[in-house]
């Protein structure tokens, strides 16, 4: 075979299947991997990555490859492990799942996969934020254990440490770590904008720093939405809104462009528009608070009480922890800020992270404008120097 072909270390062989080295090696003795050994030198291997392709899609045919290594489950206070026997621990995350979650128990990558899926689930009102980001902080921890450079684990520990603790002076720390090491992944980026540089109003910053990421990503849709609503903050509304239109252009099902348009469209009085994207935004996504809340505000608007009873009482059926979030979303799509902003302080009190949500385009002056900002604004635990 070529030289090409050839894999020359543990680390090159482990980083070209994406485990951990530990787990390479264990495939190895337990499961034929094909590594080859250099004579005379009994610690010396190197394998072909034909070889390891063919071997990869022999196991998994077979239905036991490297996926069906281990199930990593949640338990309570976000504790991940790898044991699939325990069946106490399923239920707290089997529910949000349609299959069990399968991550190797030795790889940085797929536990800091992990926390990102788990503070995604909460971000999109399938999981209670005690459950969920306690959980994100325990899968990017054993990832941080694994590969203490690992960036994209360290940015998550950021996040939870911003939205959950709101101990911004801690996250300002991790965010460093995850910055540390060149080039900075562009997943990092992505969450540096949204959840650290504009909830500190700094928004300038967060568009310079989502250059490279978008260069590196173009058709990374959720990054587009948040250069999109920092284009807004910025008083570049009509950039921000060409933004908006093009991510639905790509993709006219995405429930974050398609939904932020629709409390848009609905402040500025355009309710037909409105309507008919909250109405989309809602069949992709109807489990998603603001989703949900954004089509009840229109339709509070255009006088169909009787369905906005029945999405916002479904909602508090079936999730109940997110329906101040939901709530807040109808007042503020209906340009009740004052309304709102009490059940954006009912969010807080929850501890739920998509608050920040609420604070996109328009609806931010709106809600920084209400009487009762101040001590939301405390409750964040936001610098007082914060509009």
């Amino acid at each position: 075979m070529a030289d090409a072909d050839r894999l020359d270390s543990w680390k090159e062989i482990a980083s070209y299947l994406r485990r951990g080295l530990r787990t390479a090696q264990r495939w190895e003795r337990d499961a034929g991997l094909p590594v080859r050994r250099v004579a005379g030198n009994s610690g010396a291997v190197y394998a072909f990555r034909a070889e390891l392709d063919t071997w990869w899609q022999r196991r998994s045919l077979d239905g036991d490859g490297p996926a069906a290594q281990a199930v990593v489950t949640a338990a309570g206070r976000g504790v991940v492990r790898a044991d699939p026997a325990v069946p106490a621990a399923r239920p707290r995350v089997r529910p949000f799942l349609s299959h069990d979650l399968r991550v190797d128990p030795d790889s940085a990558r797929g536990h800091a996969d992990l926390a990102v899926y788990f503070f995604t689930l909460t971000m999109v009102g399938l999981m209670p934020p005690d459950e969920g980001l306690p959980a994100a902080r325990g899968a990017a921890g054993r990832a941080l254990q694994l590969d203490p450079d690992w960036a994209e684990a360290q940015a998550m520990l950021a996040v939870v440490a911003a939205l959950y603790d709101r101990n911004w002076v801690e996250a300002e720390r991790r965010w460093c770590l995850a910055f540390a090491r060149e080039p900075v992944p562009a997943m990092v980026r992505f969450h540096y904008s949204p959840f650290f540089l504009e909830p500190l109003g700094r928004y300038a910053e967060s568009l310079a720093n989502l250059e490279p990421a978008l260069a590196a990503e173009p058709l990374y849709l959720l990054g587009r939405v948040v250069r999109a609503t920092g284009l807004y903050a910025v008083g570049r509304v009509d950039e921000g809104l060409a933004e908006f239109e093009l991510v639905c252009r790509v993709d006219p099902q995405f429930a974050p462009a398609v939904g932020t348009l629709a409390r848009e469209y609905a402040l500025a009085g355009r309710l037909d528009e409105a309507q008919a994207f909250a109405e989309r935004a809602y069949a992709s996504a109807p489990h998603h608070p603001n989703a949900a809340g954004m089509l009840a505000g229109i339709l509070e608007l255009t006088g169909d009480r009787d369905r906005v009873r029945s999405i916002l009482e479904a909602h508090g059926r079936e999730r109940a922890w997110s329906l101040p979030r939901a709530r807040a979303e109808a007042a503020l799509t209906c340009g009740r800020a004052d309304v709102a902003i009490d059940y954006l302080a009912d969010a807080v009190a929850a501890r739920d992270p998509g608050v920040w949500l609420l604070f996109a385009c328009s609806a931010r002056a709106l809600l920084r404008a209400t009487r009762r900002w101040p001590a939301v604004r405390a409750a964040l635990h936001l610098p007082p120097d914060i509009p």
